[in-house]
């Protein structure tokens, strides 16, 4: 329930933009040092997500486009399902002054195979609404090319995630089996020391050398206990501050997961 209510939370979040929808407008452009009538409008992507956009969409409409005079032109299309003529569509995508977040696509449409700069200065074919509207249009496709890129970069996100929280589980893995270790060596080290214990016994009577070879067997075999309880203090303390780690990070794969979620869910929407 709680995932569905995030999903939700994301998607609606995700979906804010969407209501208020950009709108083309008129607008001049620049092409070889004359100022050309186009239509402009402004979107909140980065530039490479609004010129991949343009690009599918024309390419599954069966066009290509080729780069002119710092345009992407796609020749022998039409503006809108209406027209009887084709035209030339040239396409330009900037960054926008000051956002660096917005791009401003610009659209100048001709007849097909026309000179642009024999085209007279006001627009009386209505072409330039036309292009309006095809910019007006083509913003869902451009919204969708943006959900493509952040579906793709939360699926890196989740992916490092993932790879941490498995080290995670690793460490822990390894942790654990190296308490199981020490465990068993500090059992072997008090056979070994109580073993020990019973020699010094029998060495009772004997000469001072056999003693003196008993106790320092017996001193080592203290020192070992000494340091395995050292290296089991210092293997669980790592074991607790991974496995808190470990939690932090199930919940971290788990928050990347919803909101990969909730991308495809808009998505199909």
């Amino acid at each position: 329930m709680k995932k569905l209510l995030y999903i939700l939370v994301m998607i609606i979040s995700l979906n804010i933009s969407a209501h208020a929808q950009p709108q083309a407008y008129e607008s001049k452009i620049e092409y070889q040092k004359t100022m050309q009538q186009a239509a402009s409008i402004d979107v909140p992507y980065k530039t490479g997500i609004a010129e991949d956009a343009i690009s599918d969409y024309m390419k599954k409409k069966g066009f290509k486009g080729a780069s002119s005079k710092g345009f992407t032109v796609y020749r022998g299309t039409k503006l809108d399902d209406g027209d009887t003529d084709l035209s030339d569509l040239y396409f330009k995508v900037e960054k926008k002054k000051k956002d660096k977040d917005y791009s401003v696509v610009t659209l100048l449409a001709t007849k097909a195979n026309a000179d642009i700069l024999s085209r007279p200065a006001t627009d009386s074919t209505g072409q330039t609404d036309k292009a309006k509207n095809y910019l007006n249009n083509l913003v869902p496709y451009i919204e969708e090319q943006n959900t493509d890129a952040e579906i793709g970069k939360q699926q890196d996100v989740l992916k490092k995630a993932q790879k941490k929280l498995n080290g995670y589980i690793s460490d822990s893995s390894d942790f654990e089996k190296k308490i199981r270790d020490l465990n068993a060596d500090a059992d072997q080290n008090k056979s070994d020391i109580l073993k020990q214990t019973s020699e010094i016994q029998s060495t009772v009577s004997a000469n001072d050398d056999v003693k003196n070879k008993a106790q320092k067997k017996m001193n080592k075999l203290l020192d070992a206990q000494d340091n395995i309880r050292k290296k089991l203090r210092k293997a669980q303390a790592g074991l607790d501050e991974t496995k808190t780690s470990l939690s932090n990070q199930y919940k971290e794969v788990s928050n990347q997961q919803q909101h990969l979620d909730a991308l495809v869910a808009k998505k199909k929407m």
